[in-house]
């Protein structure tokens, strides 16, 4: 009777919950969203202490109506500690101050004199709340009937769309600034699926709140939202289920599921790790230029994650050409866009080798690192060798020497994935133009912050025509056998994405009435989720902003993802046909 009782009462307050956690995201949405009048706020105080002290009601209940307490304040402690701080946050506002709380809130506008402090505290309490509950309906979702690549492929579209509702609040944008939703659609898209193609100044347009949301949409989109929701299930010790691990495994391009977790948690600790020691290194070299010290704090944050990242959004208008003699600054983005591009799996590699002597440190290395880091070597090198042969007596011959090297060297790097610039990329030269579509085409590699194709794609494809060309029947790289189903995803990734870019071009060459070369390279950079523009951009037709739109969800997804969202799942055949020649070539 009790446990029927227990269960009803249960169903209830989860009900309750939902009710109280959706007012929780309203609350939030209008007060840092939009421009309140004193009573407004009043009332979104009122709510705010309602939601906080429903949720400790609320755990406290379930934790009356557990069948095994111990167990249940074990799996639910960080609720606990929550719910702790609330209390204590209560009481030493109310013993410090003799202020009447419940008087005041009863009482009607005096509520507002309840201290900044301590609302803030209060909705820092709800997001951490809301945090909890995220984690739960994570594991709800990948628990229903959708393929791995289904899911995340739904993932990135609701960060998308509620990244464009967020855009699109009045505090998100500059005073007197209108953005239309197909602007902020493709503002949303373009941070989510970090590319750095923009319509609007993204330092200009958007308020201190705006680019926050956007660089939040970033971080997210970077590393995707079931990466987060599992690494922090994993923190407050709450297991992730084996589909959830096969869903992981398709989002970082990783394998061995056994190892899922640990590369889950590595993924996101070297994230912030190398965000923050990015900064450091940011806030440093920005000291040298006329910017005040809280606003240069900020501006490293915020381009040490969009470097990292690989999403190339800058809240300069000029991206970074007015620090294209600035050393540290140039250093610092190129490492944090090459540390981004390498991918997590190969990071994690050089990671567990790193106390090795020099031998035996490339004998750890994987098949998948040394290939990896041996065609980003090559193509930076290409990059950096030809952008100094094509553009000498161009965009680079006011430099000298030293810094024709230094810009050179971070144009090849930025234009594989991550977008900024130090020269204005629509003054260079056709055979340079050609050369950026190749860098850009390639991208990144898997597992990684960027797009494009991905390094090992082309290593595999190289490796299978080299093995064609001398006769053997099978693939070698670094004396390791690869599967000849590796040469068949590198083949289907190949297709898919050169007959989706032509397609674009073609689309975009119906719509636009600009020069085809442009029209190439946007449709290319928002493939390669890259972000670098010839200056055509805001200039683009309501058709071409939603076909670039679709480019980037595309690139950033990834061919490979998309042909298995679509498709039924792998059959099993019993049975084979006789075997027939047919003459290519």
């Amino acid at each position: 009777m009790w446990q029927n009782f227990s269960e009803s009462v249960k169903k209830i307050l989860d009900k309750l919950l939902s009710v109280i956690f959706l007012l929780a995201i309203i609350s939030l949405v209008a007060e840092y969203g939009f421009y309140l009048s004193s009573s407004m706020e009043a009332l979104v105080h009122r709510i705010d202490v309602i939601i906080v002290w429903y949720y400790v009601v609320h755990i406290l209940l379930r934790l009356i109506l557990a069948r095994n307490r111990l167990t249940y304040l074990k799996t639910h402690w960080f609720d606990f500690v929550l719910v702790v701080l609330i209390i204590s946050e209560t009481t030493l506002f109310i013993k410090s101050t003799g202020f009447d709380l419940f008087g005041k809130f009863l009482g009607g506008k005096d509520i507002v004199q309840i201290t900044k402090v301590y609302i803030i505290a209060f909705q820092i309490s709800i997001i951490l709340s809301l945090l909890s509950q995220i984690i739960r309906l994570n594991q709800k979702v990948v628990s229903m009937k959708f393929y791995p690549a289904q899911l995340l492929m739904a993932s990135f579209l609701i960060i998308i769309l509620v990244g464009t509702s967020l855009l699109m609040l009045p505090k998100s944008l500059a005073p007197g600034k209108h953005l239309s939703v197909l602007d902020a659609l493709f503002t949303a898209t373009s941070a989510t699926c970090v590319t750095g193609l923009i319509v609007v100044d993204t330092g200009q347009h958007f308020s201190q709140m705006g680019q926050i949301i956007i660089l939040t949409l970033i971080q997210i989109g970077a590393l995707g939202l079931m990466t987060y929701a599992s690494f922090f299930a994993l923190i407050l010790r709450r297991n992730i289920s084996l589909k959830e691990k096969s869903m992981l495994r398709d989002m970082l391009n990783y394998e061995n599921m056994g190892l899922i977790s640990k590369l889950v948690t590595y993924t996101v600790v070297f994230t912030f790790l190398l965000e923050a020691l990015g900064a450091i290194f940011l806030y440093i070299g920005l000291g040298s230029g006329d910017v005040d010290p809280e606003n240069r704090f900020y501006s490293a944050i915020f381009h040490s994650i969009s470097a990292f990242c690989n999403a190339g959004f800058s809240i300069y208008s000029d991206s970074f050409m007015r620090y294209q003699q600035n050393y540290l600054v140039i250093l610092t983005l190129s490492m944090l866009i090459i540390l981004g591009g390498l991918g997590f799996p190969v990071l994690l590699n050089l990671a567990r080798g790193r106390f090795t002597r020099f031998g035996s440190w490339v004998k750890w290395l994987t098949v998948q690192s040394k290939l990896v880091i041996g065609i980003t070597g090559f193509l930076l090198l290409f990059g950096t060798g030809f952008y100094l042969i094509a553009e000498h007596d161009n965009t680079l011959a006011h430099l000298d020497w030293p810094e024709r090297i230094l810009n050179a060297f971070f144009q090849s790097v930025t234009a594989r994935t991550a977008g900024f610039n130090t020269l204005d990329i629509g003054l260079v030269t056709t055979p340079m133009i050609f050369v950026f579509l190749l860098l850009m085409f390639i991208g990144a590699s898997p597992g990684s912050t960027g797009g494009g194709i991905k390094t090992t794609t082309i290593g595999i494809l190289f490796a299978g025509v080299w093995s064609v060309i001398k006769g053997r029947s099978r693939i070698e790289l670094f004396k390791k056998n690869i599967p000849f189903t590796v040469l068949n995803r590198a083949l289907v990734i190949l297709l898919f994405s050169g007959s989706f870019l032509f397609i674009v071009i073609v689309l975009l060459s119906f719509t636009e009435n600009l020069p085809l070369i442009d029209l190439v390279f946007e449709a290319f950079s928002a493939f390669g989720t890259v972000g670098l523009s010839r200056g055509i951009t805001p200039m683009l037709s309501e058709w071409g902003k939603l076909i670039i739109i679709l480019t980037m969800y595309f690139g950033r997804i990834g061919a490979l993802t998309i042909s298995l969202a679509i498709t039924t799942p792998r059959e099993i055949y019993h049975y084979d046909y006789p075997s027939e020649n047919v003459m290519v070539g």
